[in-house]
């Protein structure tokens, strides 16, 4: 029991502190981009958190731990692939989104530029395969791509994340967070490139930069101190939950 309460402690630290990361970077885009520029409490809860990025968060610690530990050197054909891909994905469509903005759904990008994202990733994916495999560079050989890999995984699972909680968010509380009808591809209006991309870009620099700041502090925390923790955090979230969210109270 107390082991489980000790790593349970350690994950309610992450949804604690990247739920308000969370909250800070959605008030920041809402106050200074997002048109008509002015404070806005995001989210469904009173208090400066954002369950969603918190859980977001969590669920990458999860998933992600075991992976990020282990290299993946880029002479593996596979590894060499998928990172080739994203990279040549990645730039080609963020030129479409620049230069052809007006492409709302991913049916229009595949119908429109699906043959040059095919034939452009081939080509290149021939390529480097065979300038890796010629190279007698051993350092080359070592490149390690396990931080692209995990830029790949964080963007496929923020994504099914965020469409799951819009669609939770709606039913649920008749409330519509966020809506990307007119964004650059997006999906049933839930999901859209700019913001998967976002989240890819900021999961991946939180989990290589914040997250060992957070393993030192853990370790420096002793058992009861994080119940401590746990309790003065825990509890108000809880109340503010039922009393915000569920009976609508405040």
């Amino acid at each position: 029991m107390k082991k489980f309460m000790d790593t349970f402690s350690n994950y309610f630290i992450a949804f604690t502190v990247y739920g308000i990361i969370g909250w800070l970077y959605e008030v920041f885009w809402m106050w200074f981009v997002v048109p008509p520029k002015h404070f806005v409490n995001r989210g469904v809860l009173l208090g400066p958190l954002l369950p969603i990025y918190g859980f977001g968060m969590v669920i990458l610690l999860f998933l992600l731990k075991k992976f990020m530990s282990k290299k993946h050197p880029i002479s593996s054909p596979i590894y060499l692939t998928l990172v080739t891909i994203v990279i040549v994905t990645f730039i080609h469509i963020t030129i479409i989104e620049y230069t052809t903005p007006k492409i709302y759904l991913v049916p229009d990008l595949i119908k429109g530029y699906g043959i040059q994202l095919f034939l452009s990733n081939l080509i290149a994916i021939i390529l480097v395969n065979v300038l890796v495999k010629k190279t007698k560079s051993e350092k080359i050989k070592n490149i390690d791509t396990t931080i692209i890999l995990v830029f790949l995984a964080i963007w496929i699972i923020t994504t099914l994340i965020e469409y799951v909680s819009h669609f939770a968010i709606e039913k649920t509380s008749g409330k519509l967070l966020w809506d990307y009808t007119k964004d650059f591809l997006n999906i049933n209006r839930r999901v859209n490139w700019d913001a998967s991309r976002n989240f890819a870009i900021g999961g991946t620099f939180l989990l290589y930069t914040v997250q060992p700041l957070l393993n030192k502090l853990s370790k420096k925390l002793n058992y009861n101190q994080k119940i401590i923790f746990l309790l003065v955090i825990g509890i108000p979230l809880l109340l503010d939950y039922i009393l915000h969210v569920l009976l609508k109270i405040i």
